[in-house]
């Protein structure tokens, strides 16, 4: 696997002249790693994918770690490319929020962009399956720890 370096920033969004190696490096106290999401919805359901077993087959939302160099916006393109084959689809950035329980910085993205989940390219070593779920459907996959922590935070956060 390729190794993916990833600038630092500090807890005010700031980029800093400093960097690590994803999975090799700790992330220095003080510091954190931001990362790119984005909720899909169409009609009154919102997209998830299923992790691979690296990831416990927990579901998550599509998107990932903000590489150096890259914009927030640059890493959803990538990510939804990589992850999913999505290369046409209008967003919106909703927030940038610091994730409470370690050295997260989380950019929040929305789109309603019509995707036909037959049409996707799944990116085998990352991405399993995808499914829409309703609010009520991803509350119970969040109290059956079917999503990690991370997601669930944005998920109770921002969906509707």
């Amino acid at each position: 696997m390729k190794q993916e370096i990833l600038d630092l920033y500090d807890n005010q969004f700031n980029k800093l002249d400093k960097t690590i190696i994803r999975r090799v490096d700790e992330i220095p106290e003080g510091t954190n790693i931001m990362q790119s999401y984005i909720l899909i919805k169409n009609k009154d359901k919102y997209l998830l994918e299923q992790a691979t077993e690296r990831n416990n087959y927990k579901w998550a939302i599509p998107g990932g770690h903000v590489l150096s160099g890259e914009t927030s916006e640059m890493a959803l393109k990538r990510e939804l490319k990589e992850e999913l084959g999505i290369v046409d689809i209008q967003y919106k950035k909703l927030d940038t929020i610091k994730y409470p329980y370690n050295s997260y910085i989380f950019n929040v993205f929305y789109s309603d962009t019509f995707i036909d989940i037959n049409e996707l390219v799944l990116q085998p070593d990352e991405v399993v399956q995808v499914k829409w779920y309703t609010k009520d459907e991803i509350i119970k996959l969040i109290d059956n720890d079917k999503i990690p922590r991370g997601y669930a935070y944005i998920l109770k956060k921002y969906i509707d």
